[in-house]
């Protein structure tokens, strides 16, 4: 894995409504790398390898994440076209700095880790598509426009948005992602990967997708640990795990078409509030039972911002405003 190239991905400063670095550097990416590339009128990037080697009757896999982040105290670095100060703490940990305070600041690994990961398969897979989302730390609202037009050969799609490198969405603000014969014909894979950890989680991309599309979604850990705060930091060695995974399944699942035949959430997981903060079991083997009163707070705070935007929304909240005042309950929390 090219550490560099996720040091420098991570150095892009993004907020939610501006993720204008982030998304250039993914086009000039494609560009560099002779990806087709497209942009929607929402500001979505979606990108497509292999065309040419497509045949009748496969699938594209397509990768996911999301281009913003909470850290609103990096308008500053936007506006002035700098970049964020990456420091290895010298045990496989990166944590960031703004330039422009020289003190440290959230590291973006929300999902920005999913970025690296993500274009790193295209560097990987000869076929593949990937969807990169403007918005979702708001309430998922650049994937609430994702283009039928671009997902409708696709497969399967798996997202890398989720701390650790042991998380599995299973269900997603209630919405069931992956059906029980995806489940049981990939678990394998993620198990010999060390990926056993599936999760009743808060709000990310894939929840959109799968109440518009008929194929199976994942959603996995990517390497990111205290998301949305200034002490997060990412795990070099994680992210690596992640990328792994990603191979592996891709390769695993090839460029069939996995339809999501059962919807039903499981009857274990109804009763489960999120498991950012309530599977402790594992948590001790993530080596993350030192967080525990984060991902409940985490847990608290992701229902209450889908809370307020449907407020909002139903009060006639313009979509600006929505996102100022969304913006500004992350930055308070």
């Amino acid at each position: 894995m090219n550490v560099d190239f996720l040091k420098e991905v991570l150095s892009l400063p993004s907020i939610s409504g501006n993720e204008s670095m982030v998304r250039d550097y993914i086009l000039e990416f494609a560009k560099d790398n002779q990806i087709d590339s497209k942009v929607d009128k929402k500001g979505n990037v979606y990108l497509t390898k292999g065309m040419d080697r497509m045949t009748l009757g496969e699938y594209y896999p397509c990768v996911v994440s999301h281009i913003d982040t909470v850290h609103r105290s990096h308008i500053d670095l936007i506006d002035n076209k700098r970049r964020l100060d990456i420091v290895d703490k010298g045990n496989g940990d990166l944590i960031a700095y703004n330039p422009l305070t020289n003190e440290q600041t959230g590291i973006g690994g929300d999902d920005k880790c999913g970025v690296f990961v993500c274009l790193s398969l295209f560097l990987e897979m000869d076929i593949l598509k990937g969807a990169f989302f403007v918005e979702e730390e708001i309430g998922m609202l650049g994937s609430k426009e994702a283009d039928p037009e671009f997902f409708k050969n696709v497969g399967y799609a798996i997202q890398f948005d989720a701390p650790s490198a042991n998380w599995i969405t299973e269900v997603c603000s209630g919405v069931k992602i992956f059906d029980s014969e995806f489940k049981d014909k990939i678990k394998t894979v993620l198990s010999e990967g060390g990926y056993d950890n599936f999760s009743n989680d808060p709000f990310t991309d894939v929840n959109q997708l799968s109440q518009k599309f008929e194929f199976n979604c994942l959603n996995l850990g990517c390497g990111y640990y205290e998301q949305h705060r200034d002490s997060e930091y990412v795990v070099v060695d994680e992210v690596k795990k992640s990328l792994h995974m990603g191979i592996k399944l891709i390769h695993f699942l090839g460029v069939a078409d996995y339809l999501r035949k059962d919807k039903k959430v499981p009857k274990q997981m109804i009763s489960e509030s999120y498991n950012y903060g309530n599977n402790y079991d594992n948590l001790q083997d993530l080596d993350m039972s030192h967080n525990l009163k984060f991902y409940d707070d985490y847990d608290e705070n992701a229902n209450k911002i889908v809370d307020a935007v449907f407020d909002m929304i139903d009060e006639g909240y313009s979509r600006e405003d929505i996102k100022f005042e969304i913006g500004e309950m992350l930055y308070n929390n």
